[in-house]
Formats: structure tokens, C-alpha cells, sequence
């Protein structure tokens, strides 16, 4: 598996991250937010521009070995008060789908999350159907907490939000060398 790294989004990033929010299939299970809106090279751009990092920290997903990106992700309603943040990611490539990156962006957010910004707690929300997000979340140590029930209305139905969250405890212990056995 190629290697990932994140890199802060970019006005150049426009075009990629439009095609990417207007394609039904790729944002089918982001919030309202993005996948009940039609999206603008400009609106995204002005997004990107207006970007406040006391409040987001947005990010291009990118492979070593391919120069363009491979989908969008980072850290939201970031609260440096009480420390925590939401987590989101998405795969705008479709044939980068199913190769088992989503847990690799999950953990290079986590790191930033926890070593950059000093986070205490991480919180992510997938929609019930998003098997492949709530894998990802819960090999990286994620716990769910709750369910939202009936919370979001997709190809014509009803599904239940789950909610997800890590502290720096979690992190730590998950992350610790393992102790030798006597």
C-alpha cells in the first residue's frame, strides 16, 4: 500500500474538491452541508479562503507516488478551550476506494490532532450504512458512544448517525510500546 501524507488545502484545490462535493455517489454519506448543496469552483474557493484555523484545520489527502490528490479531510468546530474536535475524511477518488486508507488518514489526523493541536478528545459521526468509515474509526481506537436514531435521510430512507470518540488517554495507551512479559 502506497504511503499517505495530508497537506493544507489550497485555493489550486478548488477545482478537485468541487468535482468531488457535486458527485452524488462520493459525498453520499457527508453531512447536509455538503452533500445537499451544489458547489461552485468560486464557493469552494471562498470556503478555502475563509478557512479559520482557530475553528478547522482542512486538508488534502495525497499518496507519495501520485501527484494528485486523492481525496479531502481534517479536523472541524476545533474548541481550544475544551480541547476537542471533529474528525471527517473522505475518498473523493473512486478508484482509491477500498484499499484500506481510510484508516491511514484517520491516524494521521489523530496525530496532528493530539501532538500538533493539543487535543484532548476526537469526535467523528458516520451514518450506519458507512461501513468501511466505522471500521477505520474503530481499528484507530475510536469507541462508539451513541446513536443518533432516523438522523439521516439518504436515497429515501431513514438511517441512524453513530457517534464515535477518542481522548488522549485512548490514544496514548493504544500507541504505547508493549510492555515486555516477565
Amino acid at each position: 500500500m502506497a504511503k499517505l501524507f495530508l497537506r493544507t488545502v489550497d485555493i489550486k484545490d478548488a477545482p478537485l474538491i468541487t468535482k468531488w462535493f457535486n458527485d452524488t455517489e462520493t459525498v453520499k454519506f457527508m453531512s447536509t452541508v455538503v452533500r445537499c448543496q451544489l458547489h461552485t469552483h468560486e464557493s469552494i474557493e471562498e470556503q478555502v479562503k475563509m478557512s479559520d484555523p482557530d475553528f478547522e484545520r482542512l486538508f488534502m489527502v495525497c499518496l507519495d507516488d501520485r501527484p494528485e490528490p486523492i481525496g479531502h479531510a481534517g479536523l472541524d468546530e476545533l474548541d481550544f478551550y475544551d480541547k476537542r474536535g471533529e474528525l471527517f475524511l473522505m475518498i473523493g477518488e473512486k478508484s482509491e476506494r477500498g484499499k484500506g486508507y481510510g484508516l491511514q488518514i484517520v491516524n494521521l489526523l489523530l496525530d496532528f490532532a493530539f501532538n500538533e493541536l493539543k487535543l484532548n478528545s476526537v469526535f467523528a459521526t458516520v451514518t450506519c450504512v458507512n461501513k468501511p468509515s466505522m471500521r477505520a474509526l474503530e481499528k484507530a481506537g475510536f469507541a462508539k458512544i451513541g446513536i443518533r436514531r432516523d438522523f439521516n435521510f439518504i436515497d429515501g430512507k431513514f438511517w441512524d448517525e453513530v457517534f464515535y470518540d477518542i481522548t488522549l488517554k485512548d490514544y496514548l495507551a493504544l500507541r504505547a510500546p508493549a510492555k515486555p512479559s516477565v
